[in-house]
């Protein structure tokens, strides 16, 4: 046995307290000190840029496929995603538990198979896992007397900077409102076009010489062409008439002789007609007269051929014919003379033709004689040709020489008009390519020769402002123009961001520093540090001034520091009431020593295990505190007890530990498996709450040791002489109390009713408490945002951050502001927006929570929205802020009609302010809708278009960092602000384009529609469905649980549209999933208490008994809570859930020793009424060191303490309750499960005698 150890061996149990006190002290003092416990958070964000998209264009080509691709990965809770311009981000929550280093891995892998199926221009996406770390552990303000921005912001970067991030622990320090200083070059453009006209005059001299000279030559030739025609026009109306004239003689010849001859033709036919005719007519007539019929028919042919050949008359011929006919006598006489005028005929035709002959002689001669001359004509005309033909030939190749250099000429002009086109050339990309080729200077390798090895470096940096205004930028061959430098067409002046910082130190100008924290450092050394290094930086710079706006660490400090000093009150107060009962000092010092033992103890046990030093594990201290003692008085009183009866000191050690050694351990059990459930939890509420169970779970295994070894040891020692003292005061309650027990066992039903009464009266009253999930708590520290309307120019934000400053600053209480332009650290806020950080004085001052809302009164009326919290006090947040609910659907237009609706609801809801609707304010874009079939007319794609308007948009570009003997500097190109694209320029901004292969400049609006539209600024997802939530938040006097169960019951009498679903989340979904998780956790604590219970009275009726005492204490809480005016929390939650494992403790002590006088023979009724009032002492003493162990925390002593003050609260009302009817009820029920019972139950013995 440990007690009959302790005792013989106390030397041994020393050396055992003196490693663990020293294991305890090493441990502490090494231990790191936060907030919070660490937070695994199961989150990873995969961040995607697509620039110049839009929100629509975002979440259709690059969050869905991510949203497709990545929920398939292992351990995949949830998938929410934000789709902003040219940003997707999409937020996967995990399953508890999953291994994240694993997820990262298999997350890349997925990413890396959604890539190939984004859009061209859509970046890498980024993963990143969510971590509390990422917030800044400090935020600090610095400022100093008498100096202007850039030497504040000189002494910054050069020493203040440098001297913080040494400090350890530091992982960066950024500042906000530091005068940067960089070298612009701003490209002039009356410069440009002054070059342009001095370039452009030189060109047109020159020009307009060689187009003087071709049209003089263009003038000669065309007079020459004129020469030319007219002399050939006279030649050839010379040689036309010449020819006209030989073709007129030839032609009458000609025809003269073909006359004669077709009548010379014409008298031979005609002759051997009349030949053959007078053959005929003298073969008739030598026939003779008589003649047949056919000799008839034949002469009067004959006869009518020489009428048709005019020989014979018709009377001729009709006198021949009749004398024919009638065979008359004249018949051979008319034949003679036809026969005659037949020869006379013949005779004529060859005097005719002999004269014919003889005229066609003549004729033929004069036409042959025509030939020579003709020939000759001809020839004249070929000649006449020839020459007219060379002369027109020259002509032609001077033109043709004239016409290519007219073209040459023209080609040259527009070459030469484009050469000097400067504004096309001098652009900010040109000259930032130039400046980065030129301002380089990098090793080539290395020659060796003979030995020695040469390094070759290849370049020169600019060493000067000078030398880079000089630069040569090219050489243009005109005369005066010659080499143009860069300071020819631009002003290279030093310039810096006076006009773009805001940072405000109460009204002066000033510079904001954040401070991350490496993961693995301790929140409160590393601010503690970061102060050390500020205050050393004040002492060697006189006049520098350096306030920490937000500090974790000194809040931290504070909450540790007053949870500390109320666990150091509450082991007092304990000290004190085991003094006031046992009335000796000596075992009070037993029980004192314990305390400082167990808390060493516990606190080697929680570094070795990694448990930090936090609001939550000192919240477990602080409860540990009023129950470390609670074994040892039991024991104590034990030992006392039986030293009192006449006991040896060393007998009353080991059996007054032996009797009860049991029963404490049991109730040790109970204590410490309240918290075993908190691994079967999932979320936020594990996270947290493991934590206070390993630390309560270790400061009660330590009391339980020390009650059971040191407490016997010490008391061995101290006990020596039996106590004489007697307490009539307490003798005398002792008196009433037994006989108050003993009317009440009379009266069993009585007593049960109320008690049941009473329980469903608090529980009735649970249903009407309003919820929270963690109360707000005091801090000296509160963060202001201030949100500007849509389109509110950058001066107008910052005259407002003052306007509100200076309001901020009069309030009373209020010491320090200061802001910056922005939604500052890890907030959404954009440049419409200006953050303050307000440190409250010390000393007595109206609490931040007040403040703040006077903050929000006394800026209501400012054309602004301010938004006023605690800042690292209101631990709230993390489970949300106000009343969100969700709204899901596809169409974005009917979710914004939901939302509205639903937001009518929300301030119909009495208790709600600030309501938004989810429609954010509009992101104004102008559209540029390009015409793809214009524009391909023009050989340009939309992206070539996009390229072009970018690049035209783009008003500066860093070309280079220039390292001066100061420091280094950024080369900035910047346009020309009188060039700058605007709303109303944009259209007419000039495109170059190729068309019939000629280079052109058209307007961007001849190819696209311009037209100004209101655009999403973010679109959301859940679960890969569009998603709007409605915001409230709630005001001061009404309570988050009791408006969200309003609202709830307007939203159950909601019809959404088809399709789409409403539903209340955010804290209310917090609060209520954290609370169920926490019911389930006393829920299962209850059946491990009775299990315990069980193996401990070896019965299942006993515990039962014992168990009663639960609901009492839960009777208590709630009554306390009520009382106290505060709503149920998870910080009351827990103190519920400590009570399960604290109030049966005293129950099990009490029916432990009723059981233990059955078993030696005494009656029932005698045996509850002697265990009452042997342990009402106990009882009472362990109640009351709890119930003032806590007392200081219940009354919410010290910054950070009223975080835990409902907790407190819960365990002091509930254990209060819980005691008083403790040594009623439990009797009560014991004598009705038992009165039909004779000899009670077997139990085991509580102890046994020992000898020594």
């Amino acid at each position: 046995m440990l007690s009959k150890f302790s005792v013989k061996k106390p030397l041994t149990v020393f050396v055992a307290v003196i490693l663990v006190m020293l294991m305890g002290v090493i441990s502490f003092t090494n231990m790191q000190t936060d907030l919070l416990p660490s937070l695994d958070l199961p989150y990873v964000a995969v961040i995607t840029a697509y620039p110049g998209a839009s929100p629509e264009k975002v979440e259709q080509a690059v969050t869905k496929p991510l949203e497709k691709g990545l929920s398939t990965t292992s351990g995949i809770k949830e998938v929410q995603s934000i789709s902003s311009e040219n940003t997707s981000m999409v937020i996967l929550q995990f399953a508890d538990g999953t291994n994240m280093d694993s997820a990262m891995i298999d997350l890349s892998g997925k990413v890396d198979l959604v890539k190939g199926q984004l859009a061209d221009g859509v970046s890498t996406p980024t993963l990143m896992k969510i971590n509390p770390d990422m917030l800044p552990v400090m935020i600090a303000a610095v400022d100093a007397d008498g100096q202007d921005a850039e030497a504040l912001s000189q002494l910054v970067n050069e020493t203040v900077l440098p001297a913080l991030e040494r400090v350890d622990g530091v992982a960066s320090v950024s500042a906000t409102g530091v005068l940067e200083k960089e070298i612009q070059v701003t490209l002039d453009q009356q410069k440009i076009d002054a070059l342009n006209d001095k370039m452009l005059a030189q060109i047109d001299a020159k020009l307009a010489q060689t187009k003087a000279q071709l049209d003089q030559g263009e003038a000669q030739i065309k007079a020459a062409q004129e020469k030319l025609d007219s002399e050939s026009a006279a030649q050839a109306k010379q040689l036309a008439d010449s020819a006209a004239q030989l073709s007129d003689g030839k032609a009458q010849l000609s025809q003269g002789l073909s006359y004669l001859d077709t009548t010379i033709a014409q008298t031979k036919a005609q002759r051997e007609q009349l030949l053959t005719l007078r053959q005929s007519l003298q073969t008739f007539l030598d026939g003779g007269e008589q003649a047949g019929p056919e000799a008839e028919a034949a002469l009067t042919a004959l006869v009518q051929r020489l009428q048709d050949t005019g020989v014979l008359s018709q009377q001729e011929a009709q006198a021949l014919l009749t004398a024919l006919t009638q065979q008359s006598g004249q018949l051979a006489q008319l034949l003679g003379e036809a026969v005659t005028k037949l020869d006379e005929g013949i005779a004529a035709a060859d005097s005719g033709l002999r004269q014919m002959e003889a005229q066609r002689g003549p004729l033929a001669d004069k036409l042959e004689a025509l030939a020579p001359a003709e020939t000759q004509l001809e020839a004249g005309k070929m000649l006449f040709a020839q020459k007219i033909a060379q002369a027109q030939g020259k002509l032609d190749a001077t033109a043709q020489q004239l016409s290519q250099g007219r073209t040459q000429f023209e080609e040259a002009e527009k070459a030469a008009y484009q050469t000097a086109g400067l504004s096309g050339k001098l652009t900010p990309q040109t000259i930032q390519g130039i400046l980065a080729a030129e301002n380089f200077s990098m090793p080539a390798g290395s020659l060796t020769e003979k030995g020695e090895k040469y390094a070759v470096k290849v370049g020169d940096a600019f060493s000067s402002v000078e030398e880079l205004a000089g630069l040569e930028l090219f050489t243009v061959d005109l005369e005066g123009i010659g080499t143009i430098k860069l300071s020819d067409v631009a002003e290279v002046t030093f310039a810096d961001n006076r006009d773009e910082m805001y940072a405000k130190i109460n009204g002066n100008d000033g510079i904001l520093l954040t401070f991350q924290k490496q993961s693995t450092a301790s929140t409160s050394q590393v601010s503690a540090d970061i102060r050390a290094a500020m205050a050393q930086l004040q002492e060697e710079h006189s006049g520098l001034h350096l306030t920490a706006l937000n500090d974790q660490g000194v809040y931290i400090d504070i909450v540790v520091q007053s949870v500390l000093q109320n666990l150091l009150m509450g082991g007092a107060l304990a000290i004190l009431i085991i003094l006031l009962f046992l009335r000796n000092y000596r075992p009070t010092l037993a029980i004192a020593a314990s305390i400082p033992i167990s808390l060493l103890f516990a606190v080697a046990l929680m570094y070795f295990s990694g448990v930090t030093l936090n609001i939550i594990s000192l919240a477990g201290l602080a409860l540990g505190v009023g129950m470390l003692v609670d074994n040892s008085i039991v024991v104590i009183e034990n030992i006392y007890r039986l030293r009192g009866e006449g006991m040896s000191a060393a007998q009353a050690a080991v059996r007054g530990a032996a009797q009860v050694a049991g029963a404490i351990a049991a109730s040790t059990l109970t204590t410490v498996c309240v918290f075993l459930p908190i691994v079967f939890t999932q979320g936020i509420s594990r996270e947290l709450f493991t934590d206070m169970g390993l630390t309560i779970a270790y400061s009660l295994v330590a009391s339980l040791i020390v009650a059971l070894t040191l407490v016997p040891a010490l008391s061995s020692k101290l006990l020596r002489r039996p106590d004489q003292t007697k307490h009539r005061l307490f003798e005398r309650f002792v008196n009433w109390y037994a006989r108050l027990l003993d009317k009440a066992l009379s009266h069993r039903a009585a007593v049960l009713c109320g008690v049941v009464a009473l329980l469903v009266v608090s529980g009735i009253g649970a249903t009407r408490m309003g919820t929270a999930f963690i109360p707000e708590s005091d801090t000296n520290q509160i963060s202001v945002t201030v949100e500007m309307p849509p389109e509110t120019t950058t001066a107008e934000t910052r005259a407002m951050g003052d306007r509100v400053a200076a309001i901020v600053g009069d309030l009373p209480g209020v010491e320090t502001v200061g802001a910056m332009e922005g939604g500052g650290m890890m907030s959404s806020g954009g440049s419409g927006s200006v953050s303050m950080y307000v440190i409250l004085s010390e000393g007595k001052r109206p609490d931040s929570g007040h403040i703040a809302q006077q903050i929000k009164d006394a800026t209501a009326g400012l054309a602004c929205e301010v938004t006023a919290q605690s800042s690292m006090g209101d631990m709230s947040s993390m489970g949300g802020s106000g009343l969100t609910v969700q709204i899901q659907g596809d169409d974005l237009d009917t979710l914004r009609r939901v939302g509205q609706e639903v937001a009518a609801l929300m301030e119909e809801t009495e208790g709600t302010q600030d309501v938004e609707d989810g429609s954010e304010d509009p992101a104004y874009e102008l559209r540029v809708s390009v015409d793809k079939n214009k524009a391909m007319g023009y050989g340009l794609t939309v992206a070539q278009v996009y390229q072009e308007v970018a690049a035209a948009i783009q008003s500066e570009t860093t070309a280079t960092t220039l390292s001066l003997e100061d420091g280094d500097y950024p080369v900035v190109v910047v346009k020309d602000p009188e060039a700058a694209l605007s709303r109303a320029t944009l259209g007419d901004h000039q495109l170059t384009v190729t068309k019939d292969g000629e280079e052109t400049a058209i307007p961007l609006s001849d190819i696209a529609q311009i037209s100004q539209e209101e655009g999403l600024s973010s679109i959301r997802h859940d679960g890969q469905v569009r998603t709007l939530s409605v915001s409230a938040q709630i005001d001061a006097e009404h309570n988050i649980g009791l408006v969200s169960r309003e609202l709830q019951s307007k939203l159950d009498g909601y019809q959404p549209p088809a399709g789409y679903t409403v539903e209340l989340v955010g804290q209310t979904e917090t609060i209520n999933s954290t609370l169920i998780e926490l019911l389930k956790m006393v829920g299962l604590a209850i059946v491990l208490i009775y299990g315990i219970m069980v193996a401990q009275f070896q019965s299942l009726l006993s515990p039962f008994i014992v168990m009663f005492t639960i609901p009492l204490a839960f009777t208590g809480g709630l009554l306390a809570l009520w009382l106290c005016g505060m709503e149920i929390s998870v910080i009351s939650m827990l103190g519920f859930l400590v009570l399960c494992g604290v109030v049966v403790n005293n129950g099990i002590v009490f029916v432990d020793y009723v059981n233990q006088l059955r078993l030696e023979g005494a009656p029932l009724r005698q045996a509850l009424v002697e265990t009452g009032v042997t342990r009402v002492r106990p009882i009472l003493m362990t109640a009351l060191t709890t119930i003032l162990g806590l007392g200081t925390l219940a009354m919410g002593i010290g910054s950070g303490a009223d975080m835990l003050q409902p907790m407190a609260v819960v365990t002091i009302g509930g254990l209060a309750y819980a005691t008083l009817l403790t040594l009623f009820v439990v009797p009560i029920l014991y004598d009705l499960f038992h009165r039909r019972k004779k000899g009670g139950e077997r139990m085991p013995a509580g102890g046994e005698e020992v000898e020594l």
